[in-house]
């Protein structure tokens, strides 16, 4: 899997997730209360060795569509992505492939951080809207050429 793909499935192994969403969506979802959408942001090269081995960075946003129409629910909610945020930062040494010209190079998630859990946007003043919370993900991970 590459790091998008196994990105998402890490998100999909978080013991809380089937609390919180059946589906996660890549690049948007429908905006209905309880899905999630992990959009891709950016990927960069961090460093590279002269064996070939490289050292990135990928970057994503993951939107949360939630019930807001309480105080109860919006601290239940934001504390579903602090309790994400620190089980990401757990998680280590996480096998990914790259494919480059059709040929997979071996790598793995090295490090997982995350900021800015936080209330995004505020839908409307009905019930039936989901509130918008974003967090934003930062995946460290080697690739062995």
């Amino acid at each position: 899997m590459n790091i998008i793909e196994k990105m998402r499935a890490l998100l999909m192994d978080f013991p809380r997730i089937a609390e919180l969403t059946d589906s996660l969506h890549i690049d948007g979802a429908d905006g209905g209360i309880g899905t999630f959408s992990l959009s891709p942001t950016g990927d960069t090269l961090v460093s590279e060795s002269i064996t070939g081995r490289q050292n990135r960075q990928h970057t994503f946003l993951l939107s949360a569509y939630f019930s807001g129409i309480n105080d109860y629910e919006r601290v239940s909610s934001s504390g579903a992505l602090l309790e994400l945020a620190v089980w990401l930062s757990r998680q280590k040494n996480i096998p990914v492939q790259t494919v480059v010209d059709n040929t997979a190079h071996d790598g793995e998630i090295t490090n997982i951080e995350s900021a800015n859990g936080m209330l995004l946007t505020v839908r409307d003043e009905s019930a039936a809207e989901a509130y918008v919370y974003q967090l934003t993900i930062r995946a460290d991970y080697t690739v062995e050429f």
